[in-house]
């Protein structure tokens, strides 16, 4: 992965909050971006692909934890890449459709949240 990629993503939206790793909160490009690396990790197993989705997932776990130390597993990490990717692929939903999905907040993201619809 480039590395102005990285820090362009870096600038562009994890410093401007805690919230900002949202999927909600990700504008179509970084959306676009991430939704395709993921894509390439998990469907071809190109680990180079994991940076900017692993940095977003370390960002929401620490603004859940307080801007405090992070500290879990590799089981653990791969969990809350799983459900970090199908957050983004329920964003994409959202915004292609007329489905109103209740998206997900920093306190339900990455926990095997049950998804509202919204009538």
């Amino acid at each position: 992965m480039p590395k102005g990629l990285i820090e362009s993503f870096s600038e562009e939206v994890v410093r401007t909050g805690p919230e900002s790793t949202l999927p909600v909160n990700l504008d179509d490009k970084w959306l676009n971006i991430v939704s395709m690396q993921m894509e390439r990790y998990f469907e071809n197993g190109a680990d180079d692909s994991l940076a900017l989705p692993l940095l977003a997932v370390i960002h929401i776990l620490t603004a859940k934890n307080a801007g405090e130390a992070v500290s879990a597993s590799h089981d653990e990490l791969f969990d809350y890449l799983c459900n970090y990717r199908i957050e983004i692929g329920l964003e994409e939903v959202r915004r292609k459709t007329e489905m109103e999905l209740e998206p997900a907040t920093l306190e339900n993201i990455l926990t095997n949240r049950k998804v509202v619809f919204k009538p």
